[in-house]
């Protein structure tokens, strides 16, 4: 049971961040403006990479709270 929401949770990060790093999205950020001398799509892109690495790892290494710790 366990392991069908875990891959559902995944899933489910993994086809928003599909969409926050497609076309119609990208084009929102996709302007000469910067930041700090960043372009905004460089630093949208990175941080919307950065957050998926952080979600995908939190959601494969969080423990099952109705588990019982030792």
């Amino acid at each position: 049971m366990r392991d069908r929401s875990k891959g559902r949770r995944l899933f489910f990060i993994s086809a928003l961040f599909m969409v926050l790093l497609n076309f119609p999205v990208l084009s929102i950020f996709n302007s000469g403006a910067t930041v700090s001398g960043v372009p905004v799509l460089y630093l949208y892109m990175m941080v919307v990479w950065l957050v998926c690495i952080a979600a995908i790892a939190f959601f494969i290494n969080r423990q099952n709270p109705r588990k019982e710790r030792k």
